[in-house]
């Protein structure tokens, strides 16, 4: 018994297939494309550009601008209330000790800077001279005005009537006049506007 077998020829083509890759923006857009051909049964490979330039990371270096601005202000008021008030403090000071507060403020009678005053009178300078200090300190125009024309009210009574408090004080008529007109140089520096003055500075730095 014959047997026969048929011998078929089996033929191993290998496929070759073509990927290529979209274009590439810049200059990688103009490089060739290298095909790279993939067996039948074997992952693709993807085709790289040749000659693809590298991705620049590097930083961005810049100039930045920066604007300041500064307001000062100046109050003539202020000037003006805090030499008076350490004026008044000086005044003050010297009369209460002279004439003593340990007994009567309004005995003994004590010359001070060519004027009589008592104890009590020196006191009272140094009350008014301390609000006004702080008053010069803080810059508030409304309180050294007020301050002024009370101060102004009380000379300008002394001057028409020095015996005020059944003399007291010991408050001499060219002293008022002087304390008068002291206080309404406040009270006419307190109604000016405070002088502001605004400097711009500019200043230019490199930032990434």
């Amino acid at each position: 018994m014959d047997i026969r077998s048929n011998h078929s020829e089996v033929v191993d083509e290998r496929q070759r297939s073509t990927i290529t890759t979209p274009p590439v923006v810049g200059d990688a857009a103009s490089a060739p494309v290298t095909e790279v051909a993939a067996e039948e049964g074997n992952a693709p490979v993807a085709a790289v550009p040749v000659g693809a330039a590298a991705v620049d990371t590097a930083p961005v270096v810049g100039t930045e601008t920066v604007l300041t601005s500064r307001t000062s202000g100046f109050t003539p008021s202020a000037l003006i209330a805090g030499i008076v008030a350490i004026g008044l403090l000086v005044l003050g000071g010297l009369t209460a000790a002279r004439a003593g507060i340990d007994s009567s403020l309004d005995d003994p009678v004590v010359t001070v800077a060519g004027y009589t005053a008592t104890a009590l009178l020196g006191l009272i300078e140094i009350a008014f001279g301390l609000v006004l200090l702080i008053a010069a300190v803080a810059q508030a125009r409304r309180v050294i005005l007020v301050l002024g024309i009370t101060g102004g009210v009380m000379a300008l009574v002394a001057v028409f009537q020095p015996s005020v408090g059944e003399r007291s004080l010991a408050i001499e008529q060219g002293f008022a006049v002087i304390a008068a007109i002291v206080m309404g140089a406040l009270v006419v520096t307190a109604l000016l506007p405070t002088m502001r003055r605004k400097s711009v500075v500019q200043r230019t730095s490199d930032v990434i």
